[in-house]
Order: structure tokens, then C-alpha cells, then sequence
């Protein structure tokens, strides 16, 4: 086909359209022309896209190879998203588009390859000497041991959950009472938790009671559509096939703090089969037989979807990244107890893409930096430093539920644990985060909010940038209500390990580790080092910045060593 001739004239009967990057007005310049036609006849099949974790600093290496339907690769010209491109040493041309996501850059290649870092997890913060009150934190974990069973999967008005995703939320949040139970001698109280989360994901995972078929608090797999479904469904969880890596990472975050302490509960003869069946649905790998690959993550734009059905104007969207960041690190923590190196580097790399998605598409990081123009994700006249919903076509500054700030920024820090350290990695960015999610407040501090707008969130949000001011604001308050995957143990201990810690100094790769549940800490200065080791031995843990080591130290056994 020619300029100005309509009709296939070659002897193959066949066309390649192409999308020509052209941002001024005018025509097309031939040079262009020329150059996506000399690939233009190059039939690319498949893109097949792999991981590799470096464990040596935790580094993700992402490629992308691009084959024919023989698996050859293919020389083409592809679009390279903000993510890919500034994380390359790819040369691109010099031809470029805007897109949803920022300015795509094209380059001629049959593969290329971008690195990540790697943020991190624990399975609970460490319980630091002298940062907080014994008393007072033994205290709030009685007071929420003492409500009783019948309150750990319940709302605040007493009625139970029987749903996949508040009865998951909820085992999560007795998973972290349980972890900072036992931090600090209250091992009774720990065991009572860990056995009450034995016995509810023992129900969920058997169909039957009492030789009988149930009808609520199961899973059933359909082979229709390829899925685990649990009875019952919420926010269209059957309907939709709506956000399993969130009401499933839920179930696999709780198991994984059974594992790390009853590791036989986890074994082949026990639920382990029935956990990692779980991850399978929402992390499938490429051959297996009863899931679709991955099903929510997108692996070609690094982040997770949250709808199966897509029937919306503006594609797919996804709201909360560090749901999806619990699901993925939740991954690493059961991986980690069980001794699972596949699944740990899957979580990682899962974990780690989330998380680099967030700084480069949610808060524009690079925009609000003043980085250049091309490296601005947002639209011109987008007027806020971050966005709540990654849309198909764009972004919105919105939640499905409330157009209030506290909710809006605040969707993007629950529930509040280890797996979410992504949100915090940039401390300066969060002082004007934290200000603008607290612009509604009635002081501009969380003890402001109204009820039901997460002030205790607000606290743990906060004290990733400034545990002082959220520990005087929490000490300014009498009585609040949780939020209902939130307890007040956990927002206690949080805010004040923060305040003993610092700000988070891994994980935006100037400072890595090589150990997946090593993190590093910045107060004033003075770095803290933490490691959880999983194994019975002891573990040495390095800690670089760049190439330089900066610190060593051997992890002991079956707990936390902080340096």
C-alpha cells in the first residue's frame, strides 16, 4: 500500500496497519513512514514477558521478547510505557506519543529488558525496646482478646461477616494482633488468635459440616470459568470475577502468620495444598492447567486490574494498590515460612512491579519532581500530586465509595502492615500527601476526621514521614473507632516503631538488601537495620548502597534481629 492508493497490492493479500506517533500537525514525514515499514511485515505472534530476581540486592529484571507464532523472535518497533523506558538502558527513537499512562517512547528491538527495586516485607514490625509503653500496649491487646471471638469477624454493630473480603480483611488484622502479641511476651494471648485463625480458614477451606454440603464459608472451583469461588461473594467477586488478589490475599496474609508459627499446619497432608490454591487463582503461572495466568496482575503494565468483566466506558481500573501490594507480599511471607523459592521470588517480583507502578503511574513521582515534560504522566491541568483509580483511558481523583480526601488517599494505605512499606518509601512526598488527604480535617490532623474517615489509618500513614506529630495527635484523642480492618494494638505499636525507626530507607534502590525480609530505616542519620529470618539457622544479611557495602550482620534464628 502507497500513500494515496486504497487497496492491498502485494501478492499475499495482506496489510499491516499502523499507529503513527505524529505530534504536530501536518504530514507524516517519509522518514517515519520508512522506518515503521521496514518492520511493518514482521509478524509478531506473542510477547512473552519473564521475571529474574537478582538475589544479590533483590533487583527485578522485567523482559519483554517478542516472537513469531514459531517462537522466533521478531524484529519490531514497540511502544515503550513511562515504567519501561525509564527503567531501560533501551536506546528509543526519537519518535514519541502521550498515551493514558504518559508519553510512550518507540524503539527498534526484539526484546528489551527494565529493572525495579525491590521495597521489602516483614511480617510484622519488630517490637523496639523503649519506644513504647508495655503496659498500655498489653492493654490494648487484652482489650481486643477480651471482646471475644464473636467480635474478631464482626462489624462494630456486632453483625458477623460470612464474605470473602471483610471475613479475609478481618483475619488479617487478627494475624497482626496475634505478631505483636507474641513480640512482646503475650504468648497466650498470640496462641488463642493463631488457634481461632486455625479454626476459621479450616472451615473455609472444607466444603462440608457436619457430612453435609454447606452453603456458606467455602470455596468452590469452577471449571467454566476457570476461577475459585467463595461463598459468600462481595463487590462482585462472582458476578464480576472482581478482585480475588484482594479478598484472597486476605486469607493467604493470615495463613502465612499460621505458617511462620505452626508450620505443620501449612504442611502437604494439611492446608498448604488448600493456600496455595488460593494464590494460584489471583497468581497463576503460564501453564497451569486449571487458572489463567496471573488473572488480575497486568504484566505488561506492571500493575493489577481489579474487574473481570471489564464492562465499563473507560476499560478496567484498579483503586487500592496496597491491597494488591498485600496479596503479592503475602506471597513472599508464605513462600518464606514454608521455604518456597519460587513462590517467595514470584511474590517478589509481583510486590515489587506493584510497587514501582504506584510511584510511577498513581503519584507521578517524576511529575511532581519537576523531572521534564515528557516525564510527566498526568494530563496538562490534572491538579493533584496523585490520583486514587488508574482507569483503561486515565486516571481519577475519586474511590467507588466517598469523594472524601481522607478516603480518596487514604484507600492507597490499607490495610496497614509490613506489605504496604511501598506507600512510604518517599518521606518529602509524603509530607504533602499526608497534608492534602488531612485538607478536610478540621485541624488538618487526623484527630480532625469525622468518623469513619480512618483516623487511625491517618496515624499510621503519618508516621511514615513524621511519628512525632502523629504520636502527639494521637495522644490528643480519647476514644475513636477503628477502622474495620485496623486495630488499635496495631496502630499503637506502628506509630511508635516508626518513631524508634525512622523513615524507610529501602526501597527505591539507592539502599538494597539480599534478603527478602530485610529492611533498613533512616532516623536524623542514624540508620537501623532489620531482618526477620524464617530459618532455623542463623542467616548473614547484607546491606549495599550501590555497589558499597554499608552493613553486614547474621540474622538469627526463627525471629527479628535489629541493628
Amino acid at each position: 500500500m502507497t500513500m494515496g492508493t486504497y487497496g492491498v497490492i502485494n501478492d499475499a493479500k495482506e496489510m499491516t496497519l499502523v499507529y503513527l506517533p505524529q505530534l504536530t500537525a501536518g504530514s507524516v514525514s517519509s522518514s517515519m513512514i520508512d522506518q515503521f515499514a521496514s518492520r511493518a511485515r514482521n509478524e509478531v505472534a506473542a510477547v512473552n514477558i519473564d521475571y529474574a530476581v537478582n538475589r544479590s540486592n533483590n533487583e527485578i529484571t522485567v523482559t519483554h521478547t517478542y516472537v513469531d507464532d514459531q517462537g522466533a523472535s521478531v524484529d519490531t518497533i514497540a511502544g515503550l510505557h513511562p515504567l519501561h523506558w525509564k527503567n531501560t538502558s533501551q536506546a528509543t527513537t526519537s519518535y514519541q506519543i502521550r498515551s493514558a499512562r504518559g508519553t510512550i517512547k518507540f524503539a527498534e528491538l526484539s526484546e528489551f529488558s527494565y529493572q525495579i527495586p525491590y521495597v521489602g516485607v516483614l511480617p510484622t514490625l519488630p517490637s523496639v525496646d523503649d519506644s513504647f509503653n508495655q503496659a498500655t500496649l498489653e492493654g490494648l491487646v487484652t482489650d481486643f482478646v477480651s471482646q471475644g471471638s464473636n467480635m474478631w469477624n464482626a462489624s462494630a454493630n456486632g453483625d458477623l461477616f460470612e464474605d470473602t473480603y471483610w471475613s479475609g480483611k478481618n483475619y488479617g488484622k487478627v494475624a497482626e494482633v496475634a505478631a505483636i502479641a507474641r513480640s512482646i511476651g503475650m504468648t497466650t494471648e498470640a496462641d488463642d488468635l493463631v488457634d481461632w485463625l486455625k479454626a476459621e480458614l479450616s472451615e473455609w477451606f472444607s466444603s462440608e459440616a457436619n457430612g453435609e454440603l454447606k452453603t456458606k464459608k467455602y470455596f468452590v472451583y469452577d471449571s467454566d470459568w476457570n476461577t475459585l469461588f467463595g461463598f459468600d461473594e462481595s463487590f462482585g467477586s462472582h458476578q464480576r470475577i472482581a478482585d480475588h488478589h484482594f479478598h484472597y490475599g486476605y486469607f493467604v496474609r493470615a495463613a502465612a502468620e499460621i505458617c511462620r508459627v505452626d508450620l505443620a499446619w501449612c504442611g502437604e497432608d494439611q492446608y498448604g495444598p488448600m493456600i496455595e490454591l488460593l494464590i494460584r487463582d489471583y497468581a497463576a503461572d503460564k501453564d497451569d492447567p486449571m487458572f489463567p495466568h496471573m488473572r488480575n496482575f497486568d504484566p505488561a503494565n506492571g500493575f493489577s486490574w481489579a474487574d473481570g468483566q471489564i464492562n465499563f466506558i473507560r476499560g478496567n481500573n484498579n483503586e487500592s494498590t496496597s491491597e494488591a501490594a498485600t496479596a503479592y507480599g503475602a506471597i513472599i511471607l508464605y513462600g518464606l515460612a514454608t521455604g518456597n523459592t519460587e513462590l517467595t521470588e514470584k511474590g517478589m517480583y509481583l510486590h515489587a512491579s506493584t510497587g514501582a507502578t504506584y510511584w510511577e503511574y498513581w503519584n507521578n513521582i517524576d511529575g511532581y519532581n519537576n523531572v521534564s515534560a515528557e516525564a510527566d504522566n498526568f494530563f496538562p491541568g490534572y491538579a493533584h500530586i496523585t490520583t486514587s483509580i488508574i482507569w483503561g483511558d486515565g486516571v481519577d481523583f475519586a474511590t467507588w465509595f466517598s469523594g472524601a480526601y481522607a478516603h480518596i488517599l487514604g484507600i492507597q494505605g490499607l490495610p496497614s502492615s509490613p506489605l504496604i512499606f511501598h506507600v512510604g518509601i518517599h518521606a518529602d512526598y509524603m509530607e504533602d500527601y499526608v497534608a492534602l488527604g488531612l485538607s478536610e480535617s478540621d485541624n488538618d490532623k487526623p484527630s480532625g476526621l469525622i468518623d469513619d474517615q480512618w483516623r487511625d489509618l491517618w496515624w499510621n500513614l503519618w508516621a511514615m514521614t513524621d511519628a512525632e506529630a502523629a504520636i502527639a495527635d494521637y495522644n490528643s484523642v480519647s476514644s475513636y473507632m477503628p477502622e474495620q480492618g485496623e486495630s488499635k494494638a496495631h496502630t499503637y505499636h506502628w506509630i511508635h516503631t516508626f518513631d524508634a525507626l525512622g523513615h524507610l530507607a529501602t526501597g527505591t534502590g539507592k539502599i538494597t538488601a539480599n534478603h527478602p525480609a530485610a529492611i533498613a530505616f533512616d532516623k536524623n542519620g542514624s540508620k537501623s537495620y532489620v531482618v526477620y529470618n524464617y530459618t532455623d539457622q542463623i542467616v548473614p544479611v547484607t546491606f549495599k548502597q550501590g555497589d558499597t557495602v554499608i552493613h553486614t550482620m547474621n540474622a538469627a534464628p526463627s525471629g527479628f534481629t535489629v541493628e
